[in-house]
């Protein structure tokens, strides 16, 4: 099977990944979702002019005139609060005492603040201060009209958007669910941390590092437990997380060993393999296969080489599946401290450090690339594409694909 470039292989990908269908969810569920459909308010927001202030409602002409030398002498008629419905008309030199939020009552126009008025006979206040008709007034509708759209398909809802929909009384929103993401680690000589390790076993770190950027990329991770170099065993394991999950990722077993048998695993559970080889390092054995609308991601088992292959072939996957537009790891431009070589014949996602000096951007090297080094990752926090064959200069700006 041809070996595909990394942006062949994320375009074959997309092209057959659809956002997950839509489904009601109440808003106290819908955080960190995509919304699938437009939101328009049916109300007016707020729903009738209201105070902005703590004071008096008053007609402006009666105090138009009024200043410290000039005192104006009003009387109180009723005292409104937020949550009442006003039940008198304001008339001349007449006024109600109100509070921030409170509907403004007939015959009102403009609200004095509390600031501005003094104490005066019993059932009176006197006005210092004049105000402008509308003044410390919030008017019906000025933040959003009836009928408005005030959400688009597509938009994240983030805690200001779930307000919004909570505001216009949408007690549920249509979203695109989270995908739910089943991981699955392979090899025999793999055991959970914790446990003692006996001459040839390593500890389980990729079901922990690849669950944990799964939920970062909004989705919710199954752990599908360490299934052993058995065509029995991964058979199950694949199989159930294929009934359970929109998406499974295994990881380990796709190379050309004895031992490698993801491929013909998932063959025999009916996954079509679109493509095996990428050239990329870390990570050129990749494999990408769908069953029907669920997508299986075959991951190289080395640490460094199941993350990076994660976030640039797979995390893009899991992003349309939700019903994001923007797909890519955020990136900035910074300055390459040092040459980033590369001599191979794919393209090398470099582990690098960034920081900031003297307002600008700068990215290190890590000294060590092995794609086994999981300190290398660890202490990462940017990637850096370096083209087959060519070395990235010293002084050089180039594009680093942010971790953190």
């Amino acid at each position: 099977m041809t070996m595909l470039s990394v942006a062949e292989a994320k375009a074959q990908i997309l092209e057959r990944i659809r956002p997950l269908p839509p489904k009601p969810a109440p808003l106290a569920e819908a955080l960190e979702c995509v919304l699938a459909t437009d939101l328009s308010s049916t109300i007016d927001v707020p729903g009738w002019d209201n105070s902005a202030v703590d004071g008096y409602a008053v007609r402006a002409v009666d105090v138009s005139s009024a200043d410290d030398n000039n005192s104006i002498h009003l009387r109180v008629i009723s005292e409104i609060a937020a949550g009442e419905a006003p039940s008198v008309r304001v008339e001349p030199l007449t006024c109600a005492r109100i509070f921030t939020g409170a509907p403004i009552p007939n015959g009102a126009d403009a609200v004095v603040m509390q600031e501005d008025t003094r104490p005066h006979h019993e059932g009176y206040i006197a006005v210092v201060e004049s105000v402008e008709p509308g003044e410390n007034v919030r008017r019906r509708g000025d933040d959003v009209a009836a009928g408005s759209l005030v959400l688009r398909a597509g938009t994240l809802l983030g805690p200001a958007q779930i307000g919004m929909a909570a505001a216009v009384g949408a007690a549920q929103v249509n979203i695109h669910p989270r995908p739910r993401v089943g991981v699955l680690v392979t090899g025999a000589e793999v055991v959970e941390p914790g446990k003692l390790l006996r001459g040839g076993q390593i500890y389980d770190s990729n079901s922990y590092a690849l669950c944990g950027w799964v939920t970062r990329a909004g989705c919710e991770p199954l752990d599908l437990g360490i299934a052993d170099d058995t065509r029995e065993d991964l058979h199950e394991k694949i199989d159930y997380g294929l009934s359970e999950c929109d998406v499974v990722v295994t990881v380990g077993g796709v190379s050309v060993g004895e031992h490698d048998l993801v491929k013909d695993v998932l063959a025999q559970l009916g996954c079509e393999q679109r493509f095996w080889k990428v050239a990329m390092r870390p990570g050129k054995p990749f494999v990408f296969g769908m069953r029907g609308e669920k997508c299986v991601f075959g991951l190289p088992g080395n640490p460094v080489s199941a993350t990076v292959t994660l976030l640039v072939l797979a995390r893009p996957a899991l992003l349309k599946l939700r019903g994001l537009a923007t797909l890519d790891l955020p990136s900035l431009q910074a300055e390459a401290v040092e040459d980033f070589v590369n001599q191979g014949d794919r393209l090398h996602f470099m582990r690098g450090r960034l920081e900031q000096r003297d307002g600008k951007w700068q990215v290190h090297r890590l000294p060590n690339q092995g794609s086994h080094v999981i300190s290398s990752i660890a202490n990462a926090d940017c990637l850096v594409e370096v083209p087959e064959g060519s070395t990235i200069a010293r002084g050089t700006v180039v594009r680093t694909l942010l971790l953190r």
